[in-house]
């Protein structure tokens, strides 16, 4: 888009949609960009439905336990929140009021994107969200699962990639990883899993859980269960991004 082309879209939208995540290793059968790419594509899907803005992924996140394997990129993690919150402030000087972070990178950066998004919106009046995919997808992903766990680049990821993204995607190259049994209370190896408390992991524990670059099942995941998770987050924020344009006309949420 040309800047006059940004502006006459102002007319009809205010809201921006922002895909992040990171670029970092996802097993032997998926590229170093899944965290980007599969935002950015639902992003583009919200964008054809209801005609909102988007701007272009930020492709480094923070990704310091994948540092074991080469490709991967991290930054800390005060110098990412400063960078998501700058570029959105500064849509947000040209006449952006809404902001989605959809979050391919789900579950590691959460913490610095809810700071983002407060923000955003305490300091600069914005309306932020985040929108970590994993949430928006949650009820296809439970409904259609078959492993008992899937916690990076095993089925959930490698079956939304291969609805979006077939052809990046070696499934003859993908594992099964079990993850260890000495999880501690409060904590689990799913992204779905008994996660009550937070807690990270580090490169070498990394290292020492696979040897892929995986953990989880990547062998059972299809198309057709990415199909089902894509078209319920897009669905989702579909919802989020039509109702922001009723507040926008000044219509309630309810309306």
């Amino acid at each position: 888009m040309t800047w006059r082309e940004v502006e006459a879209a102002l007319e009809e939208t205010r809201t921006m949609l922002l895909p992040v995540g990171s670029t970092e290793q996802h097993g032997l059968h998926m590229p170093l960009g899944v965290d980007v790419y599969m935002p950015e594509a639902v992003a583009e899907r919200v964008a054809r439905r209801t005609g909102c803005l988007l701007a272009p992924p930020i492709w480094y996140g923070v990704s310091p336990h994948h540092t074991f394997k080469p490709g991967t990129f991290t930054v800390r993690s005060e110098t990412f929140q400063h960078y998501v919150r700058d570029v959105c402030v500064s849509a947000g000087d040209w006449g952006v009021e809404n902001v989605l972070l959809v979050n391919g990178h789900y579950l590691v950066q959460d913490p610095e994107l809810d700071v983002v998004v407060r923000e955003l919106t305490t300091e600069h009046d914005m309306r932020a969200f985040h929108v970590p995919l994993v949430s928006g997808f949650e009820d296809a992903a439970t409904a259609v699962r078959t492993s008992e766990v899937s916690f990076h680049a095993s089925e959930f990821e490698t079956s939304m990639m291969l609805e979006l993204f077939p052809d990046l995607v070696d499934m003859d190259r993908a594992e099964s990883v079990d993850p260890p049994d000495d999880a501690l209370p409060m904590t689990d190896y799913d992204a779905y899993g008994d996660n009550r408390v937070g807690w990270a992991l580090s490169a070498d524990r990394m290292d020492d859980l696979t040897d892929t670059g995986n953990l989880g099942d990547a062998t059972v995941a299809t198309r057709e269960k990415g199909e089902a998770m894509v078209e319920d987050v897009v669905n989702d924020v579909t919802q989020l991004v039509d109702a922001l344009a009723g507040l926008d006309d000044g219509d309630s949420v309810d309306s």
